[in-house]
């Protein structure tokens, strides 16, 4: 069909009509959808030598396009002149697709540039630029940061989403904070009816992770703290309705089995088994030598 579409749309050039922007802007939306971006580039090139000046839905079409295949240098490069320009109101789709490009190939002082850059073209960051970007942080353990777009996002009049909340959530155990991520889950989130199965599963495998470091340094009022509130977490979240990963079920047995309660182990095991996920052989073999180690007593 989209072969059909080019001939019939270069064979209209040739007989010396001027296909229009609206035109040129179906081209290059068609072409994008079915990965033809060289094509794409094409058109762009084509219809800005004629000095006919993109719409918006051309530049989606092609910022997104070439974003998602990282080519992002490629999309900035196309279409910075024409956003220059102030021709045309350009819709945060476009700033948001070429942040979201530059930060996955670990360019965050250009995706924070755009970002800038769109506020003083008189387009606001909306939810998705401040989420693109909470995440990038927050993968990149840069919590500080994230803290900071967060504040920032909120003085902005824009009310953080599950996804903003999780996000921090994640940077807060990645760097070993579980505590002050369980702060803003029950403070925060719970608050505003934001916790979902992610906030539960990401607390519970950080204080059962943070069990295991508590224990090798035979810190015992800390370890059984921390087993005791992922335990908590666990009942909590099942009895909202939401269902535990098979990671959570494996280090809720680990911390069970770590504070000898054997036959609460064994219950969430069997819950386990009624999820349809498998115990590896290494939980499976502690849990059934500790079994025994009691039976032979």
């Amino acid at each position: 069909m989209i072969d059909l579409a080019l001939e019939d749309f270069h064979s209209i050039v040739k007989k010396g009509r001027d296909p229009d922007v609206v035109t040129y802007a179906i081209m290059i939306d068609g072409v994008c959808k079915v990965g033809r971006l060289n094509s794409a580039v094409g058109l762009w090139k084509e219809m800005v030598g004629k000095g006919l000046s993109p719409d918006n839905k051309a530049c989606c079409a092609l910022v997104v396009g070439l974003c998602e295949v990282g080519k992002v240098d490629l999309a900035y490069e196309l279409v910075v002149e024409v956003i220059k320009g102030g021709n045309v109101e350009f819709s945060t789709l476009i700033y948001n697709a070429l942040i979201s490009g530059f930060c996955r190939i670990s360019r965050i002082d250009k995706a924070q540039a755009i970002k800038l850059f769109m506020t003083k073209n008189g387009c606001e960051p909306d939810l998705v630029t401040y989420n693109v970007l909470l995440n990038y942080f927050c993968n990149e353990l840069m919590l500080q940061e994230a803290d900071k777009l967060f504040k920032k996002m909120e003085r902005s009049g824009i009310r953080p989403d599950v996804y903003s909340y999780n996000q921090m959530i994640k940077g807060l155990c990645n760097t070993n904070k579980p505590d002050k991520a369980y702060l803003l889950m029950v403070n925060k989130m719970e608050a505003d009816g934001l916790v979902d199965a992610v906030s539960y599963n990401t607390v519970i495998k950080a204080f059962c992770k943070d069990v295991i470091l508590e224990r090798l340094t035979s810190c015992l009022r800390i370890w059984s703290k921390r087993v005791t509130e992922a335990i908590h977490l666990y009942e909590e979240m099942q009895s909202k309705g939401f269902s535990p990963d098979e990671t959570t079920f494996k280090l809720i047995i680990g911390g069970l089995i770590c504070e000898k309660k054997l036959s609460e182990a064994c219950q969430v095991w069997d819950q386990m088994m009624e999820k349809g996920f498998t115990l590896d052989r290494a939980v499976s073999e502690t849990l059934i030598n500790a079994i025994h180690s009691i039976d032979y007593a």
